[in-house]
């Protein structure tokens, strides 16, 4: 049996995931500058600031999404087996991303500037650009998964689980409508919100799993 004390510690994670995501979006990413060459925007303390705490964001969430799945382990059956390991799957990928721009990229911008510029040179997507799709894309559909069969258990808290979803979506559909970053920033606080209230849910969940 999973000793309670894992969930309080999971959800706690989970929690702190959900508030960084909420902080980094609301007080850093509106303060990045718009139409800067990406080599300067790359060595500033605001770049490092922001990419450093989405690396703790992930690392957190990694932990997080251990305990939202074990927690309701036996009323998701395999379908929900699934969604946390492409959802932790997800999760590393991007921590992997996040913690590459933090410090890969970043030093490739301060020592090499023209570089980071060529990037982006060429016909189709780079494979920095594949790779952050690629990242983006199995981190999506994974915590989409995992959110709705918490949603569908009816464990943890619904509504929670169910502002992860609006926020997923709402990140690529709000983008090109509002035509700048308060599009991604709306959407990511959405999901921030559903994160950070999974996390209390299963936190305080903890000494009704060790009865049950």
């Amino acid at each position: 049996m999973v000793p309670p004390g894992f969930y309080r510690l999971t959800g706690a994670c989970l929690l702190l995931a959900g508030l960084f995501t909420v902080a980094i979006n609301l007080f850093l990413t509106t303060r990045m500058p718009a139409g800067r060459p990406p080599a300067e925007v790359s060595i500033s303390a605001l770049f490092l600031w922001r990419q450093g705490g989405s690396c703790v964001a992930v690392l957190l969430l990694l932990a997080g999404s251990m305990g939202l799945y074990l927690r309701q382990a036996g009323r998701v059956g395999r379908f929900g087996a699934v969604a946390f390991a492409i959802a932790w799957l997800g999760s590393a990928m991007t921590m992997a991303f996040e913690w590459a721009e933090t410090f890969l990229l970043r030093t490739v911008a301060l020592r090499a500037p023209q570089a980071v510029a060529a990037i982006d040179v060429g016909k189709g997507p780079s494979p920095y650009d594949l790779a952050a799709v690629i990242a983006a894309g199995i981190f999506a559909v994974g915590w989409l998964l995992l959110a709705f069969v918490t949603w569908r258990a009816a464990v943890l808290h619904r509504a929670a689980a169910l502002a992860v979803i609006i926020g997923l979506f709402a990140i690529p559909l709000l983008q090109p409508l509002l035509h700048d970053m308060w599009g991604a920033v709306i959407g990511n606080v959405i999901l921030g919100t559903g994160w950070t209230g999974l996390g209390v849910a299963l936190a305080r969940s903890a000494d009704a799993a060790a009865v049950a």
